[in-house]
């Protein structure tokens, strides 16, 4: 920062302005100066490099001093200006200073110079604080009038100690209606009940006592009606901690209101179909248990006869039919046995969705071990290799788990009979979002343009006659997967095999899902 002080010395003699510089260096000032003799150069060096500091004979042949104290003051008005003169009478002086002059030294008094420019320019400085801080101050003021005035939304008032309106943006007249509220108490805005069972006082003293109140009002307009208004009264404390006064703010929440109780009405009437819906399926899950009681009971039995008495008749009277009749009870007895296996796969399809979760800790590497070993019986003269990857521990339901597993191992199995070797792998990896396992098969595989047909109930891509089936088993695996919260993919293709998917998402997903 430069400290080098400019000083513009106006002086026709020479040798004064050379005691006049040695005075200053005396005083230990750093400066530049630029002596001058002339209006016209005093004129343009106040134009074209303004001082920091003006020095000025008092009484020049041509240009005297007071009308140099006047260009001045004209031209750079915040720089200090000091006499220095030969001679200054009383009046002069006085003169001198009420036309603005900072001081005056006389130059048989030269001595005293240093300490008089010292003087001068720490008043300056301190004068220039001054107004930039009442510059700053006007500009803040006039920064938060305009603030103020802006706000439309908001009808803002400052109040005193007793809750008189001070001060208002037009915002008020705009909600509240009113054109000249100065001076009236802010108790004008609530209702006729509410002045008389003393509400505004209780405003006022909870937010004296706790620095602000916030409620919702029911206000008055200047025409008579009435509106809900978000209403805050903050107090306002001076350094002594003593209340100066109270801002309130008032916005119109009328429609934000009327809009909260058509959401609270249409909630509750939500909450009431919700209800009734719930009744219906609660209806609908009896019907169905009853209806799954007469499945198994009733039409079992009719099948287990179809199928007891087909086996009798081939049994007893067998060595009379012709092989075609034979084979005829055949057909009988085995359409007898799938139907069976197909009202126990439905069964279990309707139970699927009914039973409750329980998640615990499984160790999947272990647990697909033993639903390979309990597959053994079914898979005997077949040569198969299987093919076990990574499978990490994961929170489940183990009884509906094995039921998926059980599915998907089971389809790899019968669709890769045909095959000289099986060949069925296992794996699972952890995601960002949870696991994810697999099933592949070296089958058949299937139409990759029918994927999407794959999980749906009896929906199959095969013929029962290349491969048995009821058609409902991968649509149990994704209901079961569905209930965990997962999802079911496929990809294959024909005569290249198969492979299934299921996702599980985190622990925390899943006990969302479940409620546990």
């Amino acid at each position: 920062m430069n400290n080098t002080v400019r000083i513009l010395i106006l002086e026709d003699d020479s040798r004064d302005a050379v005691l006049i510089k040695d005075e200053l260096e005396k005083s230990g000032l750093e400066f530049k100066s630029r002596r001058v003799d002339s209006r016209n150069d005093f004129v343009r060096s106040l134009d074209n490099n303004p001082p920091d500091l003006i020095l000025s004979d008092h009484g020049l042949p041509a240009f005297d001093g007071f009308s140099a104290l006047a260009l001045a003051k004209e031209k750079v008005p915040d720089v200090p200006f000091i006499f220095v003169t030969g001679s200054l009478g009383e009046e002069t002086a006085v003169k001198a200073l009420k036309s603005g002059a900072t001081d005056y030294v006389l130059k048989h008094k030269l001595g005293e110079l240093g300490a008089a420019v010292h003087r001068a320019l720490r008043e300056a400085a301190e004068r220039l604080r001054r107004k930039e801080a009442e510059e700053a101050l006007r500009h803040s003021e006039e920064h938060f009038r305009l603030l103020f005035e802006g706000v439309k939304d908001y009808a803002i008032c400052m109040l005193d100690p007793q809750g008189r309106v001070l001060t208002w943006n037009t915002a008020v007249q705009a909600i509240e209606g009113y054109e000249d509220i100065v001076g009236r108490d802010f108790s004008y805005v609530f209702s006729e009940e509410d002045r008389k069972a003393g509400k505004p006082q209780q405003c006022l003293a909870i937010a004296e006592k706790e620095g602000r109140f916030e409620d919702e009002v029911l206000l008055v307009r200047n025409d008579g009606s009435k509106y809900w208004a978000n209403v805050v009264i903050t107090a306002l404390r001076g350094q002594d901690r003593q209340i100066s006064g109270f801002s309130k703010v008032i916005r119109d929440i009328t429609e934000r209101k009327k809009a909260r109780e058509e959401i609270r009405t249409l909630n509750a009437e939500l909450e009431d179909r919700v209800f009734q819906r719930t009744l219906q399926l609660e209806d609908a899950n009896k019907e169905l248990e009853a209806f799954s009681y007469s499945v198994s009971h009733d039409l079992r039995a009719p099948l287990r006869h179809i199928d007891g008495f087909a086996a009798m008749l081939c049994r007893t009277a067998g060595p009379e039919l012709s092989e075609e009749n034979r084979d005829l009870l055949k057909v009988i007895s085995d359409s007898a046995k799938h139907m069976g296996r197909l009202i126990d796969d439905l069964l279990t399809f309707s139970r699927m969705g009914r039973s409750e979760l329980k998640l615990v800790r499984i160790e999947t590497r272990n647990f697909v071990k033993g639903i390979i070993q309990d597959l053994t019986p079914e898979t005997a003269g077949r040569k198969i290799k299987w093919v076990i990857g990574t499978l990490p521990v994961i929170q489940a339901d183990p009884i509906t788990l094995r039921q998926v597993l059980v599915n998907l191992l089971c389809n790899a199995l019968k669709y890769s009979s045909k095959r000289a070797e099986s060949k069925v792998e296992i794996g699972g990896k952890q995601t960002r979002h949870g696991t994810t396992f697999f099933v592949r098969d070296n089958g058949v595989g299937f139409d990759p343009r029918y994927s999407d047909k794959l999980f749906g109930v009896f929906q199959r891509l095969h013929s029962t006659s290349d491969f048995q089936g009821t058609g409902i088993g991968l649509a149990i695996v994704r209901r079961i997967i569905a209930r965990h919260g997962g999802k079911t993919w496929a990809e294959g293709i024909l005569d290249k095999g198969a492979t299934f998917y299921f996702s599980l998402p985190k622990t925390n997903r899943l006990a969302a899902v479940t409620g546990e």
